[in-house]
């Protein structure tokens, strides 16, 4: 008995390994070429600029650099120096520091960011087949309907925005949710919380957008709301997501409420989505159907899954034991739904969102709207696979003779590829990051200079708003990584009001007095300048007023470094 018992666990183990191999090989072939270079490339994806996918990389790194540091000094980021919590601008993603450990041993932190990448999209396919078999679908649907989730439409359109790509915390949560609705516990009720709480860490701002689904839907799932059995894992659930998540939510309000940052109309209904998007599909396409969405836009999640999807209401809403789940995932798409559409969303003159977002705390920050649709897709990933296990429950039944059951079974295994690779991802762009060795000479020149406390102004800065005008921000950020020093510029999710006045100033007029005297006051103690890209020649050495520069510094890379000094008053002439 011992040995047979052995033997099945070996058997299972070498069963499961196999999956999480499948898995592994769909996350790289679905990013390929991103595998061929993992240490220089990054990914790209619909806005074809490298200023997200460099600053999320700065990110990792920056949370692995505390990690070292017991999370001294957290909030204060080196970025708009001398601002006080600047890491508090945008996402924190502290569960990227799992890949710490890469950048120790290798202090490649592009080949930490594609390995986070992998482990996302891996973990997307574990948790969401683990959801599928605990509402109750056929093993080989589940691990169908994990690689669909890994495929997620809108991930691979999204792929350059890290935080977009883990939705694991997610469908772990959903599943905690699922399972202490049937069987109320305490356990079952800590692991939503803590699991609602990973997903804070992992994005804050989708972990803000399952939360008004939650609070629009949760209410369906308890078989018994007054049962005393119900409560304490509820209870047990929101005491523990408030306590793993209250302390940055605490910190990350102070500074919204101190520089006052919110999102306007106008920005609010640009990001907002249209229902006509919901027809364009991203990614190649098995079969090219016509489409009426905006140009971009494309958030379907394909027409075989939505079909799969119809099939999983109706066959669920027939089944008792079904009944529950299936009617908080058909609410989760309707309320996603409707509320991806922001500003769009219209009903005479009354726009619900304006209103949800003053009761909301956080929903007035939100600027991408639209990405309610990636809980849109995910359900309907869900409702898919159910439909494909009812399929496969009706098919056992009806088709009693030998040649027709094989035959059912051959076409719905069809009909699953069809729905799984129905859209798939484009071959992936990708970006080469800056190269730091053929910086190195003045990155070590500013580490070893530069005293502490002091900061260094990087020029060029942004010319405009847009986000591909700050790749260069984000290369001189990733050179930050080595060299420690703090930027007097920056780039995040929110930027502070005294950012813009120092960006006006530096690229309208740079060598001036007052230009220079800005930079003084935000404590910096060199100019690096990128010598091809100043269009007025920078003397070796000149006074402005009260202000004096230096060349300290020239590289061979083509960047420059030059000391500011404020001359003192009894010295100047």
């Amino acid at each position: 008995m011992k040995i047979t018992t052995h033997g099945v666990l070996r058997s299972r183990a070498a069963a499961r390994f196999a999956v999480v191999a499948s898995y592994a090989a769909l996350a790289l072939w679905s990013t390929w070429p991103l595998a061929s270079a993992p240490m220089t490339k990054l990914p790209l994806a619909a806005m074809q600029s490298a200023t997200v996918p460099l600053f999320n990389l700065w990110t990792i790194w920056w949370n692995a650099d505390r990690l070292q540091h017991g999370f001294r000094g957290y909030w204060d980021a080196p970025i708009f120096h001398p601002e006080r919590d600047t890491f508090a601008f945008s996402e924190p993603q502290l569960t990227t520091t799992v890949v710490a450990p890469v950048i120790w041993l290798t202090r490649s932190r592009t080949l930490a960011f594609n390995i986070y990448l992998w482990l996302s999209l891996v973990l997307n396919g574990l948790f969401a087949e683990r959801l599928l078999r605990s509402a109750g679908v056929h093993r080989l649907v589940a691990i169908g309907g994990g690689a669909a989730m890994l495929l997620l439409p809108i991930v691979h359109w999204q792929l350059d925005v890290l935080q977009m790509a883990p939705l694991w915390a997610i469908l772990w949560t959903w599943t905690a949710l699922l399972e202490h609705s049937r069987r109320p516990s305490l356990v079952h009720g800590a692991a939503a919380g803590l699991a609602f709480a990973v997903a804070f860490w992992t994005c804050s701002h989708q972990a803000l957008l399952l939360a008004v689904l939650i609070a629009g839907g949760a209410w369906i799932l308890p078989r018994r709301w007054l049962a005393w059995s119900t409560w304490p894992g509820w209870i047990a659930a929101a005491a523990i997501a408030a306590a793993l998540v209250f302390p940055a939510v605490s910190r990350m309000r102070h500074v919204i409420a101190k520089h006052e940052f919110s999102r306007t109309a106008a920005l609010v209904g640009q990001l907002s989505a249209a229902a006509e998007d919901y027809t364009g599909i991203p990614g190649r396409q098995l079969i090219h159907l016509p489409s009426i969405a905006r140009p971009f836009w494309n958030l379907s999640p394909g027409w075989i899954k939505l079909g799969l999807a119809a099939a999983g209401v109706a066959w669920g809403l027939t089944r008792r034991k079904w009944r529950r789940w299936t009617i908080f995932l058909l609410w989760t798409v309707s309320l996603a739904f409707l509320l991806s559409l922001g500003t769009n969303l219209k009903l005479g003159n009354w726009e619900p969102w304006w209103t949800l977002t003053r009761f909301w705390p956080g929903l007035a920050q939100v600027r991408n709207v639209f990405r309610f649709a990636f809980f849109v897709q995910m359900a309907v990933v869900l409702l898919g696979a159910q439909g494909l296990h009812g399929s496969l429950l009706i098919q056992r039944r009806c088709c009693t003779r030998r040649w027709s059951h094989y035959a059912a079974k051959v076409i719905l295994s069809l009909l699953a590829l069809a729905a799984l690779f129905e859209t798939y991802p484009e071959t992936s762009n990708m970006a080469d990051v800056p190269d730091a060795r053929a910086n190195a000479g003045w990155i070590e020149f500013v580490h070893r200079n530069t005293p502490r406390g002091r900061a260094i102004a990087c020029i060029p800065f942004a010319s405009s708003d847009a986000a591909e005008s700050y790749l260069v921000t984000t290369q001189w950020m990733y050179f930050g990584t080595f060299h420690g020093v703090p930027l007097v510029d920056g780039y995040s999710g929110f930027f502070p009001q005294a950012h813009f006045a120092l960006r006006n100033a530096v690229n309208t007029s740079l060598l001036t007095e007052s230009t220079l005297a800005r930079l003084i006051d935000a404590q910096a103690e060199f100019l690096v300048i990128r010598r091809a890209e100043i269009s007025v020649p920078v003397p070796r050495v000149a006074t402005f007023g009260s202000v004096s520069i230096e060349l300290v510094y020239e590289d061979s890379a083509g960047v420059d470094i030059y000391r500011l000094t404020r001359i003192p008053l009894d010295k100047m002439d």
